[in-house]
C-alpha cells in the first residue's frame, strides 16, 4: 500500500494536512450508499426490480408508482430535483425532504433516459433502507462496511472527529481565465442557476451559500449523497476490497453499463452501472478501461481496477471547476501508480 498526504487543512494554510485528516468526499458517498443498497439486496431484503413504492408506499404518488429501485441507482428515476422551491432550513430535516420526494413529480418518464442525482439520490435510496431493513445508511455503513474493516469513513461526523477536517476551498474562477468552455459545459452553466429546468434543481434547490460544507451542521449531517467525510487511505482500501463485500454475480451486474449517453442533468456523457461510475473514454473513471467507483465535486476521485488489483482514492481540500470525473491532479497521480506497477 502507498499512501501520501502533503498540503494543509484550513483555508489560512497555517494547519499541515496530517495522516488522519478528514477529508468531505462529496459524491463518492454516493458509491457508499449504493454499497449498502446492494448488500440489502444480496440478504434479499430489497429487490432491485421491485418498485420503490413496495418498501415507501406514499412514493406511488404522482404516477411513480413504477419506479423500480433499479432505476434509482442509474439515475433514471427523474427525480432529480423539487419542482418548488425548498427552504435550505429543509435540507437539514430528513423527514422534510423524504416527504417532499414522495409527492415530486418526475422531471422525465422514469426510465426513458438518466440524469445525475446530485442531492436526491441519497435520500432516496436512504429512505429506501431505512423502510426496507430498518437501518439508516450511516448505521448500515458503519457495521457492515467500515467498522469491520476499520476503516475511517463516515457519514455524518461526531463531535470528537469534527477537529480532524479538512477546509475544503471553492474552486477559483477568474473570468476570462483558463481554456475555453466546452458547449456541453456552457449549457450545463447556463441551466445552473434556473430552478425551472433538471440541472438547476439537481444543484441549487435549495441554493445552501458559500462554504456550507466547512460548516459543523453539514459535517454532523448525515446526506447519503454528498455528506461522507474519510481519508483517501480507507476510501483506497474499500474500493480495493470491493470483491470482499459484495457477491460476485452482483458485483458484476452492478460495474456493468446501465445508463449511457448525454446526462439530462450535466449535458455531458455519463456512464453508470447500479449506484457506481463505470470507465468510458468520454466519461473516464480512473484512466484504464474496466475500472468503476465514483468521482467527487471538485475532483476527488476513488476506484477500483479489477485488472491490475488497484484500489485508488485521491482527495483533495482545493477544489477545481469542472472537474465531473476526477481532476487533473487525480488523473496524474492515477498515471503514475500504473507507472510503478
Amino acid at each position: 500500500m502507498v499512501d501520501l498526504w502533503a498540503g494543509t487543512r484550513d483555508r489560512r494554510g497555517q494547519k499541515s494536512w496530517e495522516q488522519d485528516t478528514l477529508c468531505c468526499f462529496f459524491s463518492i458517498s454516493k458509491a457508499l450508499t449504493a454499497l449498502c443498497v446492494l448488500q440489502a439486496v444480496a440478504d434479499e431484503l430489497i429487490d432491485l426490480e421491485a418498485p420503490v413504492a413496495r418498501y415507501w408506499p406514499e412514493f406511488a404518488a404522482e404516477g411513480k408508482d413504477g419506479i423500480q429501485i433499479r432505476h434509482l441507482l442509474t439515475h433514471q428515476a427523474g427525480l432529480v430535483g423539487f419542482h418548488e422551491a425548498l427552504d435550505a432550513e429543509d435540507f437539514y430535516d430528513w423527514e422534510i425532504v423524504t416527504r417532499r420526494l414522495a409527492a415530486e413529480r418526475p422531471w422525465w418518464s422514469p426510465g426513458e433516459k438518466h440524469g445525475y442525482h446530485a442531492r436526491t439520490f441519497g435520500w432516496l435510496l436512504g429512505e429506501v433502507l431505512r423502510r426496507a431493513t430498518g437501518s439508516r445508511v450511516a448505521e448500515w455503513l458503519q457495521d457492515r462496511i467500515s467498522g469491520p474493516r476499520g476503516l475511517d469513513i463516515h457519514l455524518g461526523l461526531q463531535e470528537a472527529q469534527l477537529p480532524r477536517c479538512a477546509d475544503m476551498l471553492p474552486a477559483r474562477i477568474r473570468p476570462g481565465s483558463g481554456a475555453p468552455l466546452s458547449p456541453e459545459a456552457r449549457a450545463m452553466l447556463a441551466d445552473f442557476r434556473n430552478l425551472d429546468t433538471p440541472t438547476g434543481a439537481a444543484f441549487q434547490n435549495p441554493a445552501l451559500g458559500p462554504g456550507y460544507m466547512n460548516t459543523e451542521r453539514f459535517r454532523r449531517l448525515e446526506q447519503p449523497a454528498i455528506s461522507g467525510h474519510g481519508t483517501a487511505r480507507s476510501l483506497a482500501r474499500l474500493f480495493g476490497a470491493l470483491d470482499e463485500i459484495l457477491p460476485a454475480q452482483l458485483l458484476a451486474e452492478a460495474t456493468r453499463v446501465h445508463s449511457f449517453g448525454t446526462d439530462a442533468v450535466l449535458k455531458a456523457v455519463s456512464c453508470f452501472g447500479l449506484g457506481l461510475m463505470v470507465y468510458d473514454p468520454q466519461a473516464p473513471i480512473g484512466v484504464r478501461p474496466g475500472t468503476f467507483g465514483h468521482a467527487g465535486a471538485g475532483g476527488s476521485m476513488a476506484y477500483r481496477d479489477p485488472v491490475a488489483g488497484v484500489g485508488f482514492c485521491y482527495l483533495m481540500n482545493q477544489m477545481q471547476e469542472g472537474a465531473i470525473t476526477g481532476n487533473v491532479s487525480a488523473m496524474r497521480t492515477a498515471e503514475a501508480v500504473y507507472s510503478c506497477l
